[in-house]
């Protein structure tokens, strides 16, 4: 059994997967940690530098000390001085101890009337007797040099001392660095979470206020206090306004097609009716004239309609796009020839070899017809229609116009006839009052203006629009 197939649901949008509020905080959290790390760069390099500082002076003090302790053991055997520095390290290594510090490693080379008495350094420098290079990087360390001569007593004293090239010189290693971080990211990231959630909540009423409303409900938004979200709202209302114009736009364009065709539809009833019911065959013939007559107007109201909703809602959503215009306007007038040539007028054209301008081709050419099928109507036989087109230059705009020999429309009457389904008073050619309305309508597309004034020899018409 055969039924209705139901409309197929509207696609559901995915979820997004990013997040303002999201990338506000991480942001955020981004320059907490590039502040912090900068700091801490910044401590690192002051700690070295004061480092360096101390430990030549630390390494000047100790050499001065263990000169001093030499000469007042110079005449003990070299034994028991050796003894005595060792002791002197062992007491320099527990002052540090009982800061919390890791001592420094030292090599100390003493030399008593040019024979070295006592050597002493890490495991591995004292062995080998070679000390390291002064400045150089040597087992992951900078060592600092320090050398004391004293000839009156036959003293030759080398001391180097070790600056840390580690993490060694912090309290407590790099987690005294990181644990203020640490700390403070929820102190500091609370705060910052509640802040932008406050913030953010005038955006998600404007999205309550939106989603609650009725599909028919075009209201503009109230304004919003914050400037920040004032350009949103703002824009919002402006696309509800649009939205509401060209919806009533469209309600009264179909209700003036309802009423503009009940007309020749009832007409034409008659006439079929009087074709199967007349009882002779001249009336027949007569209501067959009619019929025949009434289906040329409702086909041509038909079409000029269709032009309409081309050239104006229809064509809302096309972007405009290079072309010549001249060929567009050769192409519409070969078309318009034929009638033309039939009324004995002349069609001219006088223009430039080319004129490339934003168009939306099809709202164009239904303007460039309706110009053109007016021109020719209205004009009398023998007569002339003369289409210029002429190119913008510097602050000019480019121009368009359709300029005819025929009985041209009063001044007074310019404001009404670009109305749809306006016909003249008087008029006596057949006609929907459909084609300065498509005219209007495919201008404001392409943000042309458009003026009338007088035709050819101080008759007729002439229209002109001037492209933005």
């Amino acid at each position: 059994m055969s039924g209705a197939t139901a409309p197929e649901a509207p696609p559901v949008a995915a979820a997004p997967h990013r997040s303002l509020f999201g990338l506000m905080l991480g942001g955020f959290a981004l320059v907490l940690f590039l502040v912090w790390l900068g700091l801490m760069a910044r401590e690192v390099y002051d700690v070295k530098v004061l480092q360096k500082r101390y430990g030549e002076a630390d390494n000047r003090q100790w050499a001065d000390q263990v000169r001093l302790q030499v000469e007042l053991l110079r005449d003990k055997p070299a034994e028991q001085i050796s003894d005595s520095l060792t002791r002197l390290e062992q007491l320099r290594r527990g002052g540090w101890w009982d800061t919390g510090y890791r001592a420094p490693h030292v090599l100390l080379q003493v030399f008593l009337d040019g024979r070295l008495i006592h050597q002493a350094g890490p495991h591995g420098l004292a062995e080998d007797r070679r000390p390291p290079d002064t400045t150089k990087l040597h087992n992951t360390a900078e060592w600092l040099y320090h050398e004391v001569q004293d000839p009156g007593h036959g003293i030759l004293l080398r001391r180097w001392q070790e600056v840390p090239g580690t993490w060694h010189f912090s309290f407590h290693g790099l987690s005294y660095y990181a644990r203020p971080l640490l700390l403070s990211i929820p102190l500091l990231l609370l705060p910052a979470w509640l802040i932008l959630g406050r913030g953010l909540r005038p955006l998600r009423q404007i999205g309550r206020q939106i989603e609650g409303r009725s599909a028919s409900d075009l209201s503009p938004l109230p304004a919003s206090p914050y400037r920040e979200l004032a350009p949103l709202v703002s824009a919002v209302n402006r696309l509800l306004a649009r939205l509401n114009e060209r919806i009533q736009r469209e309600h009264e364009f179909l209700l003036d097609a309802a009423h503009e065709l009940k007309t020749p539809l009832a007409v034409m009833q008659l006439n079929a009716e009087a074709v199967l019911d007349a009882p002779d065959p001249a009336r027949r013939g007569a209501a067959r004239e009619r019929l025949q007559e009434g289906l040329q107007r409702a086909t041509h109201t038909v079409h000029q309609l269709l032009s309409l909703a081309r050239s104006g809602a229809a064509a809302d959503d096309s972007q405009l796009r290079p072309h010549d215009l001249v060929a567009l306007v050769g192409d519409r007038m070969a078309l318009s020839s034929q009638l033309a040539l039939a009324r004995g007028i002349e069609l001219e054209l006088l223009a430039p070899e080319s004129c490339e301008l934003p168009l939306h081709r099809e709202s164009m050419a239904a303007l460039i017809d309706n110009l053109l099928d007016n021109a020719v109507k209205y004009s009398p036989p023998d007569s002339r229609v003369e289409v210029r087109i002429t190119p913008a230059e510097g602050e000019t705009p480019a121009l368009l116009s359709v300029a005819d020999e025929g009985p041209g429309i009063p001044p007074e009457l310019h404001p009404q006839v670009f109305r749809r389904f306006y016909r003249m008073p008087g008029q006596d050619q057949a006609g929907s009052g459909l084609g300065l309305a498509i005219v209007e309508s495919a201008a404001a597309r392409h943000q042309a203006r458009i003026s009338l004034g007088t035709g050819l020899g101080g008759r007729g018409l002439s229209v002109q629009l001037s492209f933005a």
